[in-house]
C-alpha cells in the first residue's frame, strides 16, 4: 500500500513538473514567434515606405489605353484624367486574399464602388478576366510599376500624369488601407 501511495505521489509530482516545463517551453516558443512576427512586420513596413517614396511623383505616360478586353476601342489616358481618378493596381502574381481584402475595404468606403467611374482597376491580369475584374472593367495599357510592387496598391492620377497619394496595401495592418481610402474619399473624390 505504501508503495502504491509513493508511486502515485511520484507520478503526480512528475506530471506537475512536466506540465510546468511544457508551459515554460510553450511560452518560450510563443515569445520567439512574436519576435519573428514583429521583425517581419517591421521589415515589411520599411519596404513599403521605401517603395512609396520611390514611386511617389513618378510620371505616368499618356499612352493609349482601353477598358476590358475591347482593344479596338482605345483612347489616350488624358481623356479620363480631367478629374482625379483612384487607380487600384495589382499583379496577377499578387496574393488573392490581399487583393480581395483591398477590394472589400474599397467597397465598404465607396458604397457606389460598382458605378463610380473615378475608381479604376488596372494591372497585368489575364485578358479573359478583364471585362469583370471585381465588378469593374479593367483599364489596360497604363504604365504603372505593377511588377515591381508585389502587393496591391492605390494611387491618384490626375491631369499632371504623376503618381500621387500612393498607398501600398499592408497585409499585416489592413486598417491603414481603410484610413487611406477614407481620406481619399474626403480629399479627392
Amino acid at each position: 500500500m505504501k508503495t502504491m501511495y509513493f508511486l502515485t505521489l511520484f507520478i503526480v509530482c512528475f506530471s506537475c513538473t512536466s506540465r510546468q516545463s511544457d508551459n515554460h517551453i510553450s511560452d518560450k516558443y510563443r515569445i520567439e514567434d512574436e519576435l519573428f512576427i514583429a521583425k517581419h512586420t517591421e521589415a515589411l513596413q520599411q519596404e513599403i515606405l521605401r517603395r512609396t517614396v520611390k514611386y511617389t511623383d513618378m510620371p505616368i505616360e499618356n499612352s493609349r489605353v482601353y477598358f476590358g478586353s475591347d482593344s479596338l476601342t482605345t483612347f489616350f489616358l488624358m481623356d479620363i484624367t480631367s478629374k482625379p481618378r483612384l487607380i487600384f493596381c495589382f499583379s496577377a502574381n499578387t496574393c488573392p486574399p490581399c487583393v480581395e481584402k483591398a477590394i472589400d475595404l474599397t467597397k465598404a468606403i465607396f458604397t457606389d464602388y460598382l458605378v463610380n467611374e473615378q475608381i479604376i482597376i488596372t494591372g497585368d491580369y489575364p485578358l479573359r478576366l478583364r471585362d469583370n475584374c471585381y465588378g469593374k472593367r479593367m483599364l489596360t495599357g497604363i504604365n504603372a510599376p505593377v511588377e515591381e510592387i508585389e502587393a496591391p496598391f492605390f494611387f491618384v492620377l490626375d491631369e499632371n500624369f504623376k503618381i500621387s497619394f500612393l498607398h501600398i496595401f499592408n497585409k499585416t495592418n489592413p486598417d491603414l488601407t481603410k484610413i487611406y481610402l477614407e481620406e481619399i474619399l474626403k480629399k479627392i473624390l
